[in-house]
């Protein structure tokens, strides 16, 4: 053995000693992995929509005070099943927006949480193309089309603990303008839970045009219709030509300008387990087959 390896065997077999010998070494907790989920908090439309943008699967952005908005927010990133992208918090005014949606998500796998979404030209909020969607705690209020809507193809939508009040379609005399829609082509397996639609000038629920089956449950639908050319069905459940078999549980509709519920032509089984109401202008069950 030449001189040099024999050093180099003995430098190494005292590093070890001391590492074996120094609790503090032994006791070191390693070292925790960097997390490469940002979380941001902003209040300009300019910082909302650069973050909004720029968003991750993980991410967490949330929304300080009241933001005006000036155009539609475009949540067109997406996340994934096991890491979401979150937008929590504050309200969003869609006053300033001159004409379309206050906030359309054409993304997936979004959680959507806590916020106030107002005054929107159009719909509120609308889900579209994307899945896996989740709004909760959200409400909707004096827009001037759907408060929330689920539309053209979006699927797997779940949507609870959601509120949507006082939207008014000032451009048809309230014809448009539902608390919840999940209408014209939206994609299978949309959920509402635990949701209330209240005083809107159309309908509570419309789910006009809507070829897969929409579960309902434990939500309530009160005083709608109040437009001039509102229809005021508490939950609008289908329209003519289709057969699909929405399923409402639950639920309670009551004091609307027309019926609590109307199958409005769907010739589908419509399940209506557990649900009533009271105070309906035409009738409680209408069209229910």
């Amino acid at each position: 053995m030449n001189k040099l390896f024999a050093l180099l065997l003995l430098g190494a077999s005292l590093t070890a000693c001391s590492k074996r010998n120094d609790p503090a070494a032994a006791d070191a907790p390693a070292a925790a992995p960097a997390s490469a989920n940002a979380s941001v908090t902003v209040t300009t439309e300019t910082a909302l929509k650069n973050a909004i943008a720029a968003a991750n699967p993980g991410d967490v952005i949330t929304v300080s005070g009241t933001i005006n908005l000036t155009s539609t927010l475009q949540l067109l990133r997406s996340g994934t099943a096991s890491a979401k992208i979150n937008f929590t918090g504050g309200t969003l005014n869609c006053s300033g927006i001159a004409s379309g949606w206050g906030v359309k998500v054409n993304g997936s796998y979004w959680n959507i949480t806590n916020m106030t979404i107002k005054n929107a030209p159009d719909c509120g909020l609308v889900f579209q193309l994307g899945g896996y969607n989740y709004a909760n705690n959200v409400t909707t209020t004096a827009n001037k089309d759907s408060g929330l809507q689920v539309y053209n193809g979006a699927h797997d939508c779940n949507i609870t603990y959601c509120t949507s009040t006082e939207n008014y379609d000032v451009a048809n005399g309230g014809e448009n303008a539902d608390g919840f829609a999940c209408k014209l082509s939206a994609g299978a397996n949309n959920k509402f839970d635990h949701c209330t639609a209240n005083h809107n000038s159309d309908d509570g629920w419309d789910l006009y045009g809507q070829p897969s089956t929409v579960k309902i449950t434990n939500c309530t639908a009160t005083n709608n219709g109040f437009g001039g050319s509102g229809d005021g069905n508490g939950f609008k459940l289908g329209s003519a030509g289709q057969n699909v078999a929405h399923t409402v549980t639950g639920c309670t509709s009551s004091n609307n300008k027309a019926s609590g519920y109307d199958g409005n032509g769907n010739t589908g089984h419509i399940t209506t387990t557990g649900s009533g109401g009271s105070g309906n202008g035409k009738t409680l069950f209408y069209r229910i087959y």
